[in-house]
């Protein structure tokens, strides 16, 4: 395995191109190459970058430092033929590729779906009910060892199963019983999924076992010859394990990415697979050359990586090479103290206001939306949107925790909970909303706190609800027929648009944040809309659970705030990192996995699992520590290295002593006591506590007024845009086209062909006595749906009807005709709708037009038609300026029916829209 460290700015996405051209000069044919980056959006942008830089070799002869030599021509002429196709696709997008061309041999189904991680899990706690159900009877195996202390241990280790291939319990009773309960829970989940479903994580698992199959290789090994692959350090153990399989099968793999920007740990990332891969591998010579950060942030970040590889923090000396400049701009670097005897809390609001002010001397040159303040925590940012309304700079929140538990959420969500089951919290929560003000006393005013709980307290809270407050009441009552009657999305939309409370809708209610956010899980829902209502209340609850869901991008443009995890793979003109003295802090885990004995060895990958109180766990919880804590300076890597031309740091030290990063920024003689510097390219500067000044007290600006065109909305139309006037009633007997099954429609019935085949014989004036036509009508698309005795019924019927259109002839329906237009098309603008369809028989006698149209049906009911012969009428009208006889014709009775113009002209009118009249 070659193994490449290119550190932030040096220009991996680059490298990886010039690699794709050297390979396809070299006769790898473009479709035998894979290439495999951590997202969606880094494969399309590879992919685009690749066939740029291929058309510019066929256009130029080279592509940056490569050059094309003269045979390669050819080579590239098929890649750019070929780049489309290629495969550039997440890893999960290349193992579920890999699987689908070996699919039967690991007992799958080609054909498998993707589960989300969300719906896993449901799975998963499905399982793991139904066994504590089960587990009550004293004959099971399990019975005794089964309680609700477990859930959270098991769902803990569930989450964590990319990190190991086989659990094992570390030593201690509990951990046995543990491993016991949970792989007779997975085994009930694995049974769920089948061969047709995978999660992320099974996914990765029949992966490796994919990668281990000599047959399922073969495969593989045909379609791709070299295996590209970005971002290394982000690959979880499972990954890495499933990429060491393939080199072990002879798949040449070349690798790229950094270890100082491996911040993903929460994710299940692990480090230590790009370690061992560089330390086992080829290495190949780092890239050093950054094109993205100035002169400046350059010597910064080099002085930055070398410290903490020589004290071993975060990571070590080979994997921080020092990086040299191609940029000629000098930059800017600020370091930024407030020292104080007050504790952090304190101090940090000053920090925000430092901060604040730096932004806006700086603005000019850099616009606010060119600047970007990162966090570490969300606890962070509450400081700094006082210290920047306050400056009034705008600012644009791109990340903010927990938008599954924001109030405008979870008041939809317990508004359906109230509405299937009215009681208890989301009841309470209901009456506590916008969705519980009251017009009893008045305008919209709501309830107060004791008359909530004299509801809630009540033996019938709906009937104490209806009495007191009918209008909360019929409210809910409301809500309660919609979810009864709609879709569960309809029902969400209905919550939040419908003019609810005393003609107002919620999201008047809301500040515009607010809106934004449920205007978010609206779209959030719309791509895959659930298809019960439980299951739209089971995903909210799950994605509320989640700590890293968070709110929706603000719109607008300001100084963007995100957390530094957030800010991975971007950059900024100027970038600020705030709060450097925040520590790391361990939020403690129900569980703990650990590199037990020879764990990781042996073939198969193994992680060993120990719960509170059993004599592995302190030891485990302390290698996890560990591991966090040097996560946490690669953080700090991470953060600094996203700006190009200005960095500002700034931090806060209580009593004088720096925590956090302000450790390392101290160490590096940049801490609070250092000499202070105030160049062009340099300022250093230690800002003593002082109490915020008084807040002035700005007016509210008046609220604007709202645009009249606000309340409109476009009014649905009475019909589409292009309709048939026999849809308005369609028959069985109606001429209809053949339906295609594959689409949904029906097969057509006996009487539809029946009709299909008659006005069909008679548009060519096709004879019932002529063998050869009534063979061409049976030969008739149409008929393909039926067995041979129904053809012949249906033939029958057709001759009869056929023999009684001839004895019409030259009786009730003249002949010969002087000009005769069968199966006559006709389109006619009404308003927003064309109607579409076909006169049966246009022709004309003598100085008379007739216009007629032919019915089979079993009934004589002219009044069915008006409408559609009214069109007709009035397309005829209006095209030909004539004025035809319009006649039904009823077949099976032999019967014509002449329709009186004026009643045609009264049925057109129901139809037509206000103010437009028919012209004659």
């Amino acid at each position: 395995m070659k193994v490449r460290v290119a550190s932030a700015g040096t220009g991996k996405t680059a490298s990886l191109v010039l690699r794709y051209l050297e390979l396809i000069a070299k006769g790898t044919p473009l479709r035998r190459i894979a290439g495999v980056t951590f997202t969606r959006k880094a494969a399309d942008e590879l992919r685009v970058r690749v066939a740029a830089a291929i058309e510019e070799v066929l256009q130029t002869g080279r592509h940056l430092s490569f050059v094309a030599s003269g045979g390669s021509r050819a080579a590239f002429q098929e890649a750019a033929r070929e780049i489309a196709g290629a495969t550039l696709s997440t890893i999960h997008g290349f193992m579920a590729q890999c699987l689908r061309l070996a699919a039967p041999l690991l007992h799958l189904d080609p054909d498998f779906s993707m589960l989300g991680d969300w719906e896993a899990q449901a799975i998963f706690e499905e399982e793991w009910q139904t066994l504590r159900y089960l587990a009550q009877d004293a004959h099971h195996p399990l019975f005794g060892l089964v309680s609700d202390e477990l859930t959270e241990p098991l769902l803990h280790l569930f989450s964590r199963r990319s990190q190991a291939e086989v659990f094992e319990p570390a030593a201690g009773e509990a951990n046995q019983h543990l491993l016991q309960v949970y792989q007779t829970v997975y085994a009930a989940y694995e049974a769920r999924l089948g061969a047709n479903l995978l999660s992320p994580s099974e996914l990765e698992r029949k992966a490796l076992e994919l990668a281990r199959n000599d047959r399922a290789m073969k495969r593989v090994l045909e379609r791709v010859r070299v295996l590209l692959v970005d971002e290394y350090q982000d690959v979880n153990p499972v990954q890495g394990a499933f990429f060491a399989a393939l080199e072990q099968a002879r798949l040449p793999i070349e690798i790229v990415g950094d270890p100082k920007q491996s911040i993903y740990a929460f994710r299940n990332a692990d480090v230590s697979v790009f370690r061992k891969a560089l330390r086992e591998g080829k290495s190949e010579p780092p890239l050093t050359h950054s094109y993205r950060h100035s002169r400046v942030l350059v010597r910064f970040l080099n002085g930055l990586t070398g410290y903490l590889a020589k004290e071993g923090l975060g990571f070590g000396l080979e994997e921080a090479p020092p990086v040299e400049g191609v940029r000629p701009e000098q930059g800017r670097l600020e370091v930024h103290w407030v020292v104080g005897e007050l504790p952090l809390e304190e101090l940090r609001k000053q920090e925000a206001r430092v901060l604040a002010g730096r932004l806006a001397a700086l603005r000019g040159p850099i616009e606010y939306s060119q600047m970007a303040v990162l966090v570490r925590s969300y606890g962070s940012v509450r400081f700094l949107e006082e210290a920047l309304a306050e400056a009034q700079i705008p600012y644009v929140l791109l990340q903010g925790r927990g938008y599954y538990e924001r109030q405008e959420v979870r008041d939809l969500y317990h508004a359906l909970r109230a509405a299937l089951d009215p009681r208890g919290l989301s009841l309470a929560v209901f009456l506590r909303s916008p969705f519980g003000q009251h017009t009893e006393a008045g305008p919209l005013k709501p309830l107060e706190l004791p008359q909530i709980e004299g509801v809630l307290r009540a033996d019938d809270p709906l009937g104490r609800l209806a009495q007191h407050w009918p209008s909360v009441y019929e409210r809910l009552r409301q809500i309660q027929a919609q979810v009864r009657l709609m879709a569960p999305l309809e029902v969400l939309k209905f919550l939040i648009r419908a003019p609810l409370m005393d003609g107002r809708p919620y999201h008047d209610f809301l500040e515009p944040r607010a809106r934004e956010n449920v205007d978010a899980l609206l779209f959030y829902f719309a791509p895959r809309p659930p298809q019960n209502l439980e299951g739209l209340l089971e995903r909210l609850e799950l994605l509320s659970r989640q700590a890293d869901a968070g709110d929706v991008p603000q719109s607008g443009e300001g100084v963007q705030i995100l957390t530094v995890h957030q800010a991975k793979g971007l950059e900024w003109p100027l970038v600020a990192v705030f709060d450097l003295g925040r520590m790391n802090v361990h939020r403690p885990q129900p569980l703990y996995l650990g590199q037990g004995p020879n764990g990781g060895d042996g073939g198969r990958l193994r992680r060993w699992v120990a719960l509170p109180e059993t004599p592995q766990f302190e030891a485990f919880r302390q290698q996890v520590k560990l591991q966090e804590e040097e996560e946490s300076y690669r953080l700090l890597y991470v953060a600094a290295s996203r700006a190009r031309d200005t960095l500002l740091l700034t931090a806060s030290a209580s009593h004088g002593q720096p925590e956090g990063w302000g450790k390392v920024l101290e160490a590096m003689n940049l801490g609070p006591a250092s000499k202070p510097y105030h160049r062009p390219d340099f300022h250093l500067q230690t800002w003593p506590y002082q109490p915020a000044p008084p807040v002035r007290v700005l007016s509210q600006p008046a609220p604007l007024q709202p645009s009249p065109w606000v309340d409109a909305r476009f009014e649905p139309e009475p019909f589409p845009p292009l309709f048939s006037p026999s849809a308005l009633k369609r028959l069985e007997a109606e001429p209809l086209p053949l339906p295609d099954p594959e689409e949904g429609e029906a097969v057509p019935g006996r009487a539809r062909a029946i009709g299909t085949l008659v006005h069909y014989a008679i548009g060519q004036n096709w004879r019932p006595d002529n063998p050869q036509h009534l063979a061409n009508l049976e030969a008739q698309e149409v008929m393909f749906p039926f067995g041979p005795d129904e053809r012949r019924g249906i033939m029958a019927e057709v001759q009869a009807l056929l023999e009684h259109y001839q004895e019409l002839l030259g009786r009730a329906l003249p002949w010969p005709r002087d000009e005769d237009y069968p199966e006559f098309a006709v389109a006619l603008p009404l308003g927003s709708t064309v109607w579409q369809g076909v006169i049966d028989r246009l022709y004309r006698v003598g100085q008379q037009w007739y216009l007629e149209d032919y019915k089979t049906d079993q009934e004589m009911r002219p009044e069915r038609y008006l409408v559609q012969l009214g069109i007709y009428l009035a397309a005829i009208r209006q095209a030909w300026q004539i004025e035809p006889e319009v006649r039904l014709v009823y077949l099976r009775f032999g019967w014509v029916e002449r329709l009186d113009k004026a009643i045609l002209e009264a049925a057109l009118g129901e139809i037509m829209p206000k103010g437009e009249g028919l012209r004659r």
